[in-house]
């Protein structure tokens, strides 16, 4: 069978598959799944498209597996069908890791096979709205530049590109004038509760962005007091889903899971399909380095955060420094992890260690637990966890809407604080997570040290946000909602 008739057989069994199948996506327990708010901003898109606005057809959607973007794509689609009557011949999904084991070819030589098959028309000759999703397109090496030209040749294409977290870093300034960046991160609490319970908390994460950035704090104190008010009122909330979330949450595929073991062996597997597959669209690795990446996240995952540097996880493997880098980078654009450098100039920041992180404290959890946890003592666990979570939703609030801040470590040697975020050229805002005491002494240093306005205490000591002076003080679970 040739190439072509592959595709084209492969083409007219995805057209009738999916949208037969898109019912059952979208439903567990007979029950719709709930949407987040980048449905929102992607229907807002694709109606400004068929009302005529043709600047934002081609969005890129980059994020980890078991985020949520094939079951975001598949919102996306029904919207099409059931309320802008879409005609069905007109929408493709195709998950590009499929074709990739059928035939080797690439997205642009795809769509062209489709439009010709089905609207005996080439990119520059088609006269009718089509939609184009691609999951997986990393398994396209050049999938930027197939985008770069289906947008050019034609305005009646919109499409929506998804893979792993690493397609931000794989298109050049050409291509991303062409794309629409729409990352999707692992769930903040608000997301978490948007999607489990229906409860739309985006006026809390909105109020704490302001808290954080502005120091004002009478909406973040007026939020916080009626949402915690509406989920009390919600009959399937449970009274330790904030726990099981610190520990188990953060995706939406374990938005069902009862069992926490069922639950760790999931993001295991996440990990492990990370490291096998989206690595190696990255970077070809070696056996002996996929191995070596796995050895070091479980390692990673029994350490607090800036205990050990690369020198000593080269020692530790006995592998040279240069492997360790690279291995750390890789991991980083896949987004399992990130680093958070010390505050100060380029060459002070030079000469200290990196502090890694994980994409959510459920992963940390997930293989700390599964080759055993050498922290025995519950509390000193549990705030560990704790400052992986708060620097999770520092690194993604900046990922997706606030690139001009940056988030560092406190270099300084005693007195120090966890976290210092700046907003362009401002002083740094302190910020200091704590399970147990306030630690009052080292805020009010860093005030000083840095000409801050203002700092931030994270503490589970905390009921409820309040203002000491110049020392700001947020429940942790109400900081998890930004």
């Amino acid at each position: 069978m040739e190439k072509n008739e592959i595709l084209i057989n492969f083409i007219n069994r995805e057209l009738i598959e999916v949208p037969n199948s898109i019912n059952n996506e979208l439903t567990k327990n007979n029950q719709k799944l709930n949407i987040r708010k980048e449905f929102g901003e992607i229907k807002s898109n694709i109606d400004d498209f068929l009302e005529g606005y043709a600047s934002k057809r081609f969005i890129v959607m980059p994020g980890l597996r078991g985020v949520g973007k094939t079951t975001l794509i598949y919102q996306i689609y029904e919207y099409l069908l059931k309320e802008k009557n879409i005609p069905l011949s007109n929408i493709l999904y195709i998950s590009f890791d499929e074709i990739n084991n059928m035939v080797e070819t690439n997205i642009k030589e795809t769509v062209e096979i489709y439009l010709e098959s089905k609207f005996n028309a080439s990119l520059r000759t088609l006269s009718q709205n089509v939609f184009i999703f691609i999951d997986e397109c990393q398994y396209d090496h050049n999938w930027a530049e197939s985008g770069k030209i289906i947008y050019d040749k034609t305005k009646k294409i919109f499409m929506i590109f998804s893979g792993s977290s690493a397609l931000h870093l794989e298109y050049n300034a050409d291509a991303a004038r062409r794309i629409k960046k729409r990352p999707l991160t692992p769930l903040n609490y608000a997301e978490h509760i948007k999607l489990k319970y229906n409860l739309d908390c985006t006026e809390m994460s909105e109020s704490i962005k302001e808290l954080i950035f502005t120091g004002k704090y009478e909406n973040a104190m007026e939020s916080e007091s009626r949402t915690y008010a509406k989920l009390s009122n919600i009959p399937e909330y449970y009274f330790n889903d904030w726990d099981l979330y610190l520990k188990y949450g953060g995706f939406p595929i374990l938005l069902d899971k009862k069992d926490p073991q069922e639950t760790i062996e999931e993001l295991i597997n996440v990990t492990e399909k990370i490291i096998n597959h989206d690595m190696m669209t990255i970077k070809n690795m070696s056996l002996n380095n996929q191995t070596l990446a796995n050895r070091i996240l479980r390692f990673l995952a029994t350490q607090q955060a800036g205990t050990v540097s690369q020198n000593n996880l080269a020692n530790y493997f006995d592998t040279a420094i240069g492997n360790i880098n690279t291995i750390l980078n890789i991991l980083e654009k896949t987004h399992l992890i990130f680093h958070c450098e010390p505050y100060g100039s380029p060459s002070a920041r030079a000469k200290k260690p990196w502090k890694y992180y994980f994409a959510t404290s459920s992963i940390k959890n997930a293989l700390s637990t599964s080759i055993g946890n050498t922290i025995n003592n519950l509390a000193e666990y549990e705030g560990i966890l704790i400052e992986n979570q708060i620097a999770s939703n520092l690194f993604n609030l900046s990922n997706k809407e606030f690139s001009q801040i940056s988030t560092y470590y406190d270099p300084n040697s005693r007195n120090n604080v966890d976290f210092l975020i700046q907003e362009n050229f401002r002083a740094p805002i302190p910020i200091e997570v704590g399970r147990g005491s306030k630690k009052i002494r080292q805020m009010k240093y860093a005030i000083n040290s840095y000409n801050s306005d203002y700092g931030i205490i994270i503490s589970n000591k905390t009921d409820a946000i309040e203002k000491k002076g110049d020392i700001l003080f947020v429940p942790v679970k109400t900081f998890t909602f930004l």
